[in-house]
């Protein structure tokens, strides 16, 4: 059973901050141990729950976590701050679109929980800054059943159900990865870089 802060999982619950899930985050961390990834970038910190996670569950060296929205950015702070994290973790208030974009650091493992109509965007750039053998962890790919047709799409969600469907018709196609999804939270996609 991995470490997990019930505070910050309470917050976040109470406050309708979208927060990974419990089976979700167990599978993260195995995968994160498992593949003996050091250098970890996070998309979508949100109150910092799984950057925090994750660095008391592994041997990780360095989490970069992006969180565009400056209220969540600044709790962040605040909890990284309070479980004296903040030499492990260093958080970005920016859009990760223009993160990746332009940074020349390479990463062994990137946690992809933004937002999720972006995924497709992101995609090209997170393939080139990651390194062969790297592992895009993607979260949420059935966003609670309206991808795999479960429940109909609310009408507020097309356009993000789309890119959903374009992400994972895309990791499954691209010649540099493989990919393997997961029937574990709200979907899961796995895919290694392997050229």
């Amino acid at each position: 059973m991995i470490n997990i802060d019930g505070e910050l999982k309470k917050y976040g619950k109470s406050h309708k901050v979208p927060i990974s899930l419990d089976d979700t985050l167990d599978f993260l961390i195995k995968t994160i141990n498992n593949s003996n990834s050091k250098q970890i970038l996070e998309i979508g910190t949100a109150i910092g729950y799984s950057a925090i996670t994750i660095a008391e569950n592994t041997d990780c060296a360095n989490i970069d976590s992006l969180e565009i929205d400056s209220e969540r950015y600044n709790l962040a702070k605040e909890n990284v701050a309070k479980h004296n994290l903040t030499e492990k973790i260093t958080l970005y208030n920016l859009d990760a679109l223009e993160y990746i974009k332009n940074t020349d650091k390479i990463y062994d493992f990137i946690y992809l929980d933004g937002p999720k109509g972006q995924y497709i965007n992101y995609l090209p750039y997170l393939i080139k800054i990651l390194k062969i053998g790297g592992i895009i962890f993607a979260d949420n790919l059935y966003f609670h059943g309206m991808v795999t047709g479960k429940i109909p799409v609310s009408k507020g969600c097309r356009a993000m159900i789309k890119g959903l469907h374009k992400y994972i018709d895309e990791i499954n196609s691209n010649p540099s990865l493989d990919t393997k999804i997961y029937d574990i939270g709200d979907g899961i996609g796995v895919s290694k870089r392997i050229k």
